[in-house]
Formats: C-alpha cells, sequence, structure tokens
C-alpha cells in the first residue's frame, strides 16, 4: 500500500471542506490533500450536466447573514453571481400559496370557513397554558395554532423526515421557524399602509449562473492553483486510531487501487455515524449502540428536460399534498438561464423524494422512479408529462441528519468521543450531524482551519456555528 503524508487532510470537497483549505491557504498552509467520495466537487451542492443542462442536488439559494461569508461567495464568483428576487410557493388542495406566508393571499385562498378556523385556532394559543414543547408539533401549534400546523407544516415536514411531527424534537422547529412572527403578518393584513415589511424569509438570494456547484468548483480550482491536492472518486475503508488520535486513513480509488494518508490534521465531513464505523480499532460497544440509533434521511432528485418554457414562475414549490410522494419541486429556467443556456424553449425541472435507504421508493428502479414522478406530474397538472423529452435520476445517501426525540443522549455521547481524538475536527452537516446550511457549512470549515492555527484553539467552539438565536433566513441580504 502506497503512503502519502500531509500536512493537513480534509474529507470531503463540499462547501465545509473547501472552506478548511480556503482559510488554510490565507495562513499560508499549502500542503494540504482534500479527498471525496464524488467524482465532481461540491458535496450536496454539487451540479450536476446532463446534455448540457444543469441540475443542482435539489435547489440552493445562497443566503447568509454572515458578512464574512458573503464575502468568500462574492469574491469567488464577482459577477458571475447574481441577485435573483425569490418566489416560492405552497401547493395545498389544488391551490398555490404564496411562501414566505401573505395574509391576504393566504386567508383568501383557505376560504372563509378555514380562514375563520385558522383564525380562532391561533387566537386559542394566546390563552392556553401550555407545557414547554417537546416536539415539532408541539412548537407549530403553540406559536400558530394546530389548524395551521396542520395546514402548512404537518405534511411537508413529515415527507421530508420519515417519521411523524410528534416524533420529531423541538429543537428543528424552533432551529428554522424561530423569528417568523404570526402576529405581525395578521397585522399586516388589516394594515393599509402599502409599504408595511414583515420580518420573515428572505425574499432575494444570490445564485451563481451556471448552478451552485459553479462556486465550489471556482473555489477548488483556486485553491489547486496554490498547491493544494484534490483527489475525487476515493471511498475512504478505514480510519487508523492510536492513543486517541487519527494516526492514517486508507482509501480506495476507482482502479481498487489502495492509500493510506497520514496527517497532522484531519478534518472530516464524512456522515458522523460512517465515521464511527470506520474507526480500527473498533470503538466501545456503547459508543457503536450510540452510533446504530442515529440516522440520516436519503434523497433521491428527478432532473427532467422538458419541452416547453415558462412552466410555472416559481424557483421551487412545495407539495403539501399527502396524496403524492414528491416534496418539492424545482424550476432551473428561474434561478438562471445559463442552466439551459444551450437548449431553446427548454427547461430543467426536478422532483425532489425523501427517502429512506431500501424503503419502497429507494428500492425502485430509475425507470420506475421516472414513472412514479411522470404519474405525479399529471396527478398535480403543473404541466402535461408528454412534454418530457429526458429523465435523469440522483440518488444521495445520508443527507439529512433526523432530529428525532431521544437523539440528543446518543449524540452528545459520541460528540464527547469524536472531541478526545486530539487531531481531527469535524465540519459540515454531515461531519457534525446538524442540519447545516452551505453558509454555515463554509463557516464551520473556515473556523476549523482557524482553530487549527490558532495558539488558542479552545477559544473556538465548531459546535455553535448555527445556533444564533434569529433564523438565519430572517432579514434582508447582505
Amino acid at each position: 500500500m502506497n503512503t502519502k503524508s500531509y500536512e493537513c487532510c480534509i474529507i470531503g470537497a463540499g462547501p465545509a471542506g473547501l472552506g478548511v483549505a480556503y482559510e488554510l491557504v490565507k495562513q499560508g498552509k499549502t500542503n494540504i490533500l482534500i479527498i471525496d467520495k464524488n467524482k465532481q466537487i461540491g458535496g450536496l451542492s454539487r451540479t450536476e450536466v446532463h446534455d448540457n443542462i444543469r441540475f443542482d442536488i435539489g435547489p440552493h439559494r445562497f443566503f447568509s447573514n454572515n458578512k464574512e461569508v458573503n464575502n468568500v461567495w462574492h469574491d469567488t464568483l464577482g459577477n458571475d453571481f447574481i441577485p435573483v428576487n425569490r418566489l416560492t410557493r405552497i401547493y395545498y388542495k389544488n391551490k398555490y400559496f404564496n411562501y414566505p406566508v401573505k395574509a391576504f393571499d393566504t386567508l383568501s385562498k383557505l376560504g372563509i370557513s378555514e380562514s375563520t378556523h385558522a383564525i380562532f385556532s391561533y387566537l386559542l394559543t394566546l390563552f392556553a397554558n401550555e407545557r414547554e414543547p417537546k416536539t415539532f408539533e408541539d412548537w407549530i401549534s403553540q406559536k400558530f395554532g394546530k389548524k395551521l400546523y396542520s395546514t402548512f407544516f404537518k405534511t411537508y415536514t413529515e415527507k421530508i423526515w420519515g417519521i411523524p411531527c410528534n416524533e420529531i424534537e423541538a429543537e428543528w422547529a424552533a432551529q428554522r421557524i424561530k423569528g417568523l412572527d404570526i402576529v405581525q403578518v395578521l397585522k399586516s393584513a388589516i394594515s393599509f399602509k402599502k409599504n408595511t415589511k414583515i420580518k420573515t424569509l428572505v425574499e432575494q438570494f444570490d445564485y451563481p449562473i451556471n448552478g451552485a456547484g459553479q462556486m465550489y468548483e471556482v473555489m477548488a480550482d483556486e485553491l489547486v492553483s496554490k498547491g493544494v491536492t484534490i483527489l475525487l472518486d476515493q471511498k475512504i475503508n478505514k480510519v487508523n486510531i492510536k492513543n486517541d488520535a487519527v494516526s492514517s486513513i486508507e482509501v480506495l480509488d476507482s482502479s481498487y487501487k489502495n492509500l493510506q494518508i497520514t496527517a497532522n490534521q484531519f478534518f472530516s465531513s464524512i456522515p458522523f455515524t460512517d465515521f464511527f464505523n470506520l474507526i480500527k480499532p473498533k470503538e466501545s460497544e456503547t459508543i457503536i449502540n450510540d452510533v446504530d440509533k442515529l440516522y440520516f434521511r436519503d434523497h433521491i432528485t428527478v432532473n427532467l428536460l422538458v419541452d416547453h418554457v415558462d412552466l410555472f414562475p416559481d424557483q421551487w414549490i412545495y407539495i403539501h399534498d399527502p396524496k403524492v410522494n414528491v416534496a418539492r419541486i424545482a424550476n432551473y429556467n428561474n434561478f438562471s438561464s445559463k442552466m439551459v443556456s444551450s437548449h431553446t424553449n427548454k427547461t430543467a425541472v426536478s422532483f425532489e423524494y425523501f427517502v429512506f435507504k431500501n424503503d419502497d421508493v429507494w428500492n425502485k428502479s430509475d425507470d420506475q422512479i421516472a414513472e412514479l414522478a411522470k404519474v405525479e406530474l399529471d396527478y398535480l397538472k403543473l404541466f402535461p408529462s408528454t412534454n418530457i423529452e429526458k429523465i435523469w435520476i440522483t440518488r444521495e445517501t445520508e443527507c439529512y441528519p433526523t432530529y428525532f426525540i431521544g437523539y440528543k443522549e446518543s449524540f452528545q455521547r459520541l460528540q464527547k468521543r469524536f472531541n478526545q481524538l486530539g487531531n481531527i475536527y469535524a465540519i459540515g452537516r454531515g461531519g457534525m450531524y446538524k442540519y447545516n446550511n452551505q453558509d454555515h457549512s463554509l463557516l464551520s470549515g473556515i473556523l476549523a482551519a482557524r482553530k487549527y492555527c490558532s495558539s488558542t484553539p479552545e477559544d473556538i467552539n465548531l459546535w455553535e456555528v448555527n445556533t444564533e438565536k434569529e433564523y438565519h433566513e430572517s432579514g434582508e441580504r447582505i
């Protein structure tokens, strides 16, 4: 087995891993290796190209309240990073509701009966003596009322996670939805002031003209030009531990050649559970039991080339209909015209399915999944399925760490064990078992690099990334 040594080895070429390398190079480090299991840069934020049509792994928007992250993005792409006015809607009972919620739009489309029910359901929460919310269902119902919870949160959330909302930690809602104030929304409904502003989800974001992955491809090219080594299509077989430190990792490339890598410092965005299962010698039974309790949600994207334009004006639509499996539908023409630049009068569309490995949908063949998307499209009537020219299927595992009730006990024990390893930092969504957006993932990598380079590394707590008090998508675009 060949052995190569580096000062720093970064596992994962997504936003987090590239964030590490970006900061290390700024600090004068160049003996750096980045390895990734995929054949292209970007991780879950990569853009795949099929017949010169560009598709993200699910739609991505670039928005952050962190100025440093915004500066990195803009410095990387310059004029290729364009502002996009956001339009997203919720599909519910054959109607499309604006999201972020606009009160007049919502109440008028719900109708008198459901609107009255929603308002009184909310008013009841003002007088209820509620206990501390423990579940997602508790948290939403106490903030918005049972009716709005069942209308605009329950179905979609359960599609994403594959478990009932009363089995999901309240932490998930508090992290993702805090700062959205229904009182202000209702006030806007009766306000005659045209300029009434509601602090809700961001209504403009930035986007690379050639897809989300362009950001990380350009960043990677710049890193390589400065001496960083990047190896793609690499599968990690072992993480060798000695004296509570990573002594080496072993990888297998696409030609089935083994390579052993040693480094002073490792940075890992491997899914948290996979990391522990790769450790040799094997961890204690207690640790392995905790690993077995945690799990990720997986993802299938059905990418469509459609022989038509102006299909719908949204960047994406949330599908709140329990009769179909699809959870979100994206139109990439509405992100950037360059996504289909080589094809006139065509549209790039994706259907997203949130699944578990080996469930019914995952076990379908690609042809069967394509047929499922066509059937569900005909039910939704967004556009005729006969307009579809080509279909490509992308399967991605370990996409969403699951915040089921009781997960914290196992996670905290694993976190404590991970922190005992003296020369490795966890980064990114998978590596930290935390639902980070790409800005948080990038920031976790930057801070991990600073922690390595710092004379006082204890001053930087990576696990605090994405714990800000205010919802990270509220406010103005920086």
